[in-house]
């Protein structure tokens, strides 16, 4: 009998192993592992200004082999970066011997633009709280001369998470010429938080001001 009934668990676990795992949504899974580079130096900038000159430089000579075409470096803003990234630009594409034109008239254009990412804080409840009367309660009495139960709410207290260290940065850059893209890059990075206003003038979503929360739970 005993016999019998290990053959049976035996042989039902074997059909379970070969039959496929079935769920309703796919199963959250990781990514193989990856490095993202830091922007913390002007060098860096001067880097990243580096290679999107030299592919500039190479689509100009297989777009425009004659070199009767120049280029002309769109204003990118007025934050650090946008300043400092478009002289690097103008720098390296002089060095690999890319015509500059000073102005967009017939000349093929390159553009950037940014976009920074920071990560949302948590909200982190304190422990304990405190009972009070639910604003605007007034006392009354019900139909039968009995005084009304009082509103009361409960009231906790807490405080934002700890800010994350690091954010994002997406730099993408376009040569175009008569509504058609001769060259694209987006580069990503990590920054600090701290450095979102080198980038751009507003603080990008996730970076949040307020120091505490309450929440009234009725």
């Amino acid at each position: 009998m005993y016999r019998l009934l290990s053959i049976c668990i035996v042989l039902g676990l074997t059909a379970c192993s070969q039959s496929a795992l079935v769920s309703q949504v796919p199963v959250p899974t990781g990514y193989p592992l990856a490095a993202q580079q830091r922007m913390q130096a002007l060098q860096h900038w001067d880097l990243l200004a580096d290679k999107v000159a030299r592919q500039t430089s190479l689509a100009m000579d297989a777009y425009f082999p004659a070199n009767d075409k120049a280029v002309y470096v769109a204003p990118l803003g007025t934050t650090v970066f946008a300043k400092a990234y478009r002289e690097a630009l103008l720098t390296h594409l002089i060095a690999y011997g890319v015509p500059l034109a000073t102005g967009p008239e017939e000349a093929v254009l390159l553009e950037a633009n940014t976009a920074v990412i920071a990560y949302d804080r948590a909200l982190v409840r304190s422990f304990g709280g405190r009972s009070l009367l639910e604003p605007e309660f007034v006392q009354g009495r019900n139909a039968d001369g009995t005084y009304q139960e009082p509103a009361i709410a409960r009231e906790y207290t807490g405080s934002l998470g700890k800010e994350a260290v690091d954010a994002e940065i997406q730099v993408n850059s376009a040569l175009t010429h008569n509504g058609a893209y001769l060259y694209r890059d987006s580069s990503m990075f990590y920054i600090h938080l701290s450095q979102w206003p080198q980038y751009q003038h507003h603080a990008p979503a996730g970076v949040v001001q307020a120091k505490r929360y309450a929440l009234i739970n009725k």
